[in-house]
């Protein structure tokens, strides 16, 4: 690969230095959706381990705190709203990057479109029941998405303001409920009952799997890293806005994990796993009316989510657009909100249409699991693509800064423990309609593989010069960046074309 250098169109760019740490912990704490994973979760976690639901989160922290280290270096080196576009393909090649982005992409739109599209089924439920008044869901589903729509159209800063509001708000709410589990224990509580391993219906086997979702419940604390063209001092920034994310809501999820055991009954949690809906009864039966307070929390969250979701898909789509691995338009600014408009869209439209598809052709309660495991499978792949191109980028480009330790023992250890989470989650197959899941992703996989080849075929040399406009080098770990900038190439110059 050649050493010249491309610079981005002239014109408008995304909004320097808009967002400091508390803006970017609190994006990363309402992508993660602490209370739509205790809602809805939680009781898939308890089908697999029983009250011992804290100890798979016990792991699944350690485990995602092994990843954010990944993120967390690269970020120091590399910070880039291309984030896991820029790691992967630094690390393992234009083609590499390229799918490493592509399943990012998944993730980010099913994800966000799994909560939104439960949200419309949820809250349709509450008003039939409560107030017998008939809502279509899908009519709600609508209403979130074009909020979120407005919201991320108009800055970076008016959302993040919002996701602040919504995430704090939500996780005063869901501790409240958690003090009140303790304090009215359900029917043959035992306050050792969730730390106890023999205790779970499988055991540690039962344990393990319960991190299949556990693991899900905690991805989103990588989500500040494409908002480092936006962030004040991103190479600090960053990795500090990730880790302090993960720490606090990894401590959320265990405390409130035990919390659920002990109010719901450490000896019935079948019946917790197998309620459709245990928050519902347990808030009824605590808070009388103030149940609406959890559901109040739930839609924050939904809503937080598929705005910090837009946020991130958007920067990214934004740098791939610039790149022109994507459409040129994806990489255009709005000229007055200063936001990738075109890419936003498409975000939207995208996780309308997933959430219309799962809804109308199966079952609107289907849509949280069904579009949820797909996107668990995406960040599943893309943590293990991060975690080997860290080990080869710091070796190739920053071997001055190479340690062991840090670059090869943690990163693996993490891959080492995500890849039989991955496979228990595709073996055996679910029942219907999940046992789709691992198809319809593959097939996603493969589109986005054929995209990538034709795309290469039209404009030959394109991902190689994609892979050239990669922001910042060690250089930027002292300085902001300046999107204006000439993209540097000292650091790619030893990529392949894969």
């Amino acid at each position: 690969m050649s050493g010249t250098t491309i610079h981005p169109d002239s014109g408008p760019q995304l909004r320097r230095n808009s967002l400091g740490l508390p803006e970017l912990v609190f994006h990363a704490v309402t992508h993660i959706a602490p209370a739509t994973s205790v809602v809805f979760i939680f009781p898939t976690i308890a089908h697999q381990a029983g009250p011992a639901m804290p100890l798979s989160f016990v792991l699944s922290t350690v485990v995602c705190l092994s990843i954010g280290s990944t993120v967390f270096e690269f970020s120091r080196y590399v910070p880039s709203s291309g984030s896991y576009y820029s790691f992967a393909t630094l690390g393992l090649g234009s083609r590499s990057g390229f799918m490493a982005t592509w399943s990012y992409l998944i993730y980010e739109i099913l994800g966000a479109a799994a909560c939104i599209g439960f949200l419309g089924y949820l809250v349709s439920d509450m008003l039939k029941a409560e107030f017998h008044l008939n809502l279509a869901w899908w009519l709600i589903a609508l209403a979130t998405t074009a909020l979120i729509w407005a919201l991320t159209h108009r800055g970076v800063q008016i959302s993040a303001r919002v996701t602040a509001l919504l995430g704090g708000l939500e996780l005063l709410i869901m501790l409240a409920l958690g003090i009140t589990f303790l304090a009215h224990p359900g029917p043959g509580s035992t306050y050792l009952a969730p730390l106890t391993p023999r205790l779970s219906p499988h055991h540690f086997g039962g344990i393990l799997a319960g991190m299949i979702f556990s693991i899900l419940a905690l991805s989103g604390f990588e989500s500040p890293a494409p908002l480092a063209q936006e962030a004040r001092l991103p190479s600090k920034s960053i990795g500090r806005a990730i880790m302090l994310s993960l720490v606090s809501i990894g401590v959320f999820y265990i405390f409130t994990s035990y919390a659920s055991a002990i109010g719901w009954g450490t000896g019935n949690m079948a019946a917790f796993a197998s309620n459709p809906n245990p928050y519902y009864v347990l808030g009824h039966s605590l808070w009388g009316a103030g149940w609406w307070f959890v559901a109040l929390a739930i839609i924050n969250c939904a809503i937080g989510v598929g705005i910090s979701s837009t946020n991130v898909a958007s920067r990214v789509m934004y740098t791939m657009g610039q790149a022109g691995t994507l459409p040129a338009r994806f990489g255009r600014i709005h000229p007055v909100h200063c936001t990738p408009a075109a890419a936003i869209a498409f975000v939207q439209v995208a996780a309308m249409t997933a959430i219309l598809l799962v809804g109308w052709i199966l079952q609107p309660d289907y849509i949280f699991a069904f579009l949820g495991t797909i996107a668990a499978l995406a960040i599943i792949v893309l943590y293990v693509m991060a975690n080997l191109a860290l080990t080869s980028y710091m070796r190739r480009e920053q071997s001055a800064h190479f340690k062991v330790w840090r670059h090869v023992l943690v990163p693996w250890v993490a891959t080492l423990v995500l890849l039989p989470v991955l496979f228990v989650t595709v073996y055996p197959l679910p029942l219907w309609p999940y046992n789709l899941t691992p198809y319809l992703f593959l097939i996603l996989l493969i589109a986005g593989f054929a995209y990538m080849e034709w795309r290469e075929w039209r404009r030959p040399g394109t991902l190689e010069r994609g892979a050239m406009m990669i922001i910042g080098n060690g250089n930027t770990r002292e300085r902001e960046l300046d999107p204006k900038s000439a993209f540097t190439t000292g650091a790619s110059a030893g990529l392949e074309t894969k």
